[in-house]
């Protein structure tokens, strides 16, 4: 029984990849030689004093299955959106009671950790569920909710009960991610990640940075700024220079010209230094987003993912991630060259290229989907 398990498995970590790096037609291929389909249903859970909407995949049958809280990054689309609907159906074709709960500030472009919060009373309702086995219990963080998925993971009401935690696309410190957001560039172990980032990873941050303000009149200079971006990639832009629009710092106070400078700085060896500079308020919001605190209160296995070339949050983070984990052996990383963000792609321009970069980061990608979908046979 446990070889036929992990034979099966095998067989479905495959064709999840295959899903994820193929087309449509592909996918109507694999989805009618696996033969299970899921079914759907929103649900309202408790979450203090209001009701949080979630969707619940699962196979219907009558043994209770590992169950998996997926969550959405910082998407206005929150849990609708198609791909992590894709993925969720495809989790629970594999064998998952899959939850992905609404979270509202994620959805309204928020970067907050009190998301943890939620996600916690989530996966408490995941694990009081009758089709869900609460012995075989995890957390899927996707892009910058792996933040507060690893937060919630450290919680002390449910860190017991978290058995694995998937980051996928995620970070560690927020100082390496504002290092990239504004030069473009950071490095560590080695490893180097130096390319623009994306315009909507830099006017998210944006946003969220000026919410935090004091002053009103910072903030309605500075939003010049990400109104400007949002103009832009309306226009089809995909990276922002940083100056245009040009603002004159002098008609910031002390404080803003703090923020000023840290935005459209391009020394990577200043990033810390002028986040120290920034007023209370800023600096303390910045230091909440990181998750170095929490991180040595993790004790679930943890597999991480992350793309070589993700224009939204470095790589480099994931690395660090993993070498700041309490314990080495509970921990798997695969950097992969077929992933951007968080959408895979394949593309080969020859036979070399397939035979040393695209072989070897699928066979990776394989590796990691395995190592997630075996959870479900492990307690």
């Amino acid at each position: 029984m446990f070889i036929l398990s992990y034979v099966r498995v095998a067989f479905l970590s495959l064709t999840l990849l295959l899903h994820l790096l193929g087309g449509e037609g592909l996918r109507k291929l694999l989805r009618g030689l696996r033969g299970r389909k899921s079914t759907v249903r929103t649900l309202a859970i408790a979450a203090g004093d209001r009701r949080m909407a979630a969707d619940l995949y699962i196979v219907p049958d009558a043994r209770p299955r590992a169950g998996l809280l997926v969550t959405h990054g910082v998407l206005e689309t929150g849990k609708d959106d198609p791909r992590l609907v894709a993925l969720a159906n495809e989790l629970a074709g594999c064998g998952f009671a899959v939850l992905v709960p609404e979270l509202d500030g994620l959805k309204s472009l928020r970067l907050e950790m009190k998301e943890a919060d939620d996600i916690v009373a989530a996966f408490r309702f995941l694990l009081s569920m009758e089709e869900v086995d609460d012995t075989r219990a995890g957390l899927f963080g996707i892009s910058f909710a792996a933040g507060p998925i690893l937060k919630a993971a450290a919680d002390p009401s449910i860190r017991e009960r978290v058995k694995f935690v998937v980051s996928f696309g995620g970070y560690y410190d927020t100082v390496n991610v504002v290092r990239y957001l504004t030069t473009g560039r950071d490095e560590y172990r080695g490893h180097r990640h130096v390319q623009p980032p994306e315009i909507y990873a830099r006017y998210v941050f944006v946003k969220n940075l000026l919410l935090h303000m004091t002053a009103e009149e910072d903030r309605v200079v500075l939003s010049e700024w990400p109104d400007a971006m949002e103009r832009e990639a309306d226009a089809g832009a995909t990276h922002w220079d940083g100056e245009t629009p040009v603002i004159s710092p002098d008609r910031l106070t002390e404080d803003g010209r703090a923020v000023y400078e840290l935005i459209r700085n391009q020394d990577p060896d200043r990033v810390q230094s002028l986040m120290e500079a920034t007023e209370p308020a800023v600096r303390n919001y910045l230091e909440s987003l990181s998750v170095r605190q929490v991180v040595p209160h993790v004790t679930a296995q943890v597999l991480i993912g992350h793309g070589d070339t993700d224009p939204l949050l470095p790589s480099t983070e994931s690395l660090r991630l993993a070498d700041e984990l309490p314990d080495p052996s509970r921990v798997h990383v695969a950097i992969l060259k077929v992933v951007s963000h968080v959408d895979a792609r394949l593309s080969v321009r020859s036979i070399r290229e397939f035979l040393t970069t695209t072989l070897p980061s699928c066979c990776r990608f394989y590796g990691l989907i395995f190592r997630i979908l075996k959870q479900q046979f492990e307690s």
